[in-house]
């Protein structure tokens, strides 16, 4: 029932690039920093930023990134999160542990060196090449309260509302080999991220067969976030984002096949005359109940960013990072019940493929969903 993500996208002056500079025949002795993205899209830009930075010149260190993934990371809830429910009052909280299997280019390559021509600083100086090895984790905790009506309106629907914060932190260690010479960039952050809440949500049933349902969300940019800042949690900027879930059900829903399309549309970052791309998601999986206790699921899912970002301030118009990105996700998960009808405990693996202009991540989740009977709807005696 979780939609979020919260973290960092730029790293701030943690190390000067002195004796790179030498070689360079330029003037880079500069820091690097890492701006405000959503929780488990931190790492994100970190090497491009880098990389940007040591083949341009520091400009840039204080402007906004590029790198703006959004909010949404299809493939992280469990497929029937989205379905319809019980009336009462639930309690969920999901657990993400993370790290990067490298970031890819717009082409769908693994960037695992750098050609830098420097002659774009000293006319005559020729190329040379960086050799990069990366290794970013990160750890992402999230409670979410949720609530379905024991009422119906609009031809049946329950309506349901949701808010999540999120804490998430990162471990990063980025090093660039030339020749003889190592320099290597590495820190941590962390915070509480921007806020997700879902004031509108319709949820209809029609027979054991089928569920679909309407959800709006809403995430404020309530982390911390300022252009250029070291130690930026958030985004600096509100989503809207709109859900269809629609569900089919067999065997007396023991089986469930899912699909999940979600638009987000994303806002002006602040203090910055930058608007995010908007970016459409779509998830698709079934869910199998082995027994009363036990259930197993597979899930695929894609991401698109579907238009420009733009703005007076989008720097990166022009350059090698002027591009949409997408990628592709594949999760497996098993949930079991320990106390029948209250709690839920559910393992998540889920990993990126087919990843362009972006880091290719994996993810390893723990997710817990506990049933309050809070406000809930009377069974029948």
């Amino acid at each position: 029932m979780c939609k979020n993500d919260e973290a960092t996208r730029r790293a701030s002056e943690s190390f000067k690039l002195k004796t790179l500079s030498n070689h360079l025949h330029g003037t880079l002795d500069s820091g690097l920093s890492l701006s405000g993205d959503n929780y488990v899209n931190k790492f994100q830009t970190i090497i491009a930023t880098i990389l940007f930075l040591i083949i341009t010149s520091t400009l840039y260190a204080q402007r906004v990134s590029p790198y703006q993934v959004g909010s949404y990371i299809p493939g992280l809830i469990s497929l029937r999160d989205l379905g319809s429910v019980p009336g009462g009052l639930y309690l969920i909280n999901y657990n993400y542990w993370i790290n990067s299997n490298g970031y890819f280019d717009k082409n769908g390559n693994k960037i695992g060196s750098l050609d830098i021509d420097l002659n774009n600083f000293n006319p005559g100086s020729g190329t040379i090449t960086l050799d990069l090895d990366t290794k970013i984790k990160g750890y992402s905790t999230v409670p979410l309260l949720y609530y379905a009506s024991k009422f119906k309106l609009l031809g049946g629907a329950t309506y349901v509302a949701s808010v999540a914060p999120n804490y998430a932190s990162l471990n990063y260690n980025i090093s660039m080999n030339l020749k003889d010479s190592t320099f290597v960039a590495e820190g941590k952050a962390g915070g509480w991220g921007d806020l997700s809440f879902m004031p509108l949500g319709l949820s209809w049933s029609f027979s054991s067969q089928v569920d679909l349902a309407f959800m709006y969300t809403l995430y404020a940019p309530t982390g911390r976030y300022s252009t250029g800042s070291d130690d930026n949690i958030g985004k600096g900027y509100w989503t809207h984002q709109f859900q269809v879930p629609t569900y089919f059900y067999l065997m007396e829903r023991a089986t469930a096949i899912g699909i999940i399309p979600t638009l987000e549309i994303n806002g002006k970052v602040k203090d910055a005359e930058v608007w995010a791309g908007s970016r459409f998601s779509l998830e698709y999986g079934i869910s199998q109940y082995l027994n009363e206790w036990l259930e197993i699921e597979i899930v695929n899912a894609h991401n698109w960013q579907i238009s420009n970002d733009k703005g007076d301030d989008d720097w990166w118009k022009g350059t090698i990072l002027d591009s949409k990105d997408s990628k592709n996700t594949f999760a497996v998960g098993v949930g079991v019940w320990p106390l029948a009808g209250r709690l839920q405990v559910r393992g998540r693996y889920v990993i990126d493929y087919g990843v362009r202009q972006r880091f290719q991540n994996r993810y390893w989740g723990l997710s817990l969903i506990f049933i309050t009977n809070l406000l809930s709807e009377k069974v029948p005696e």
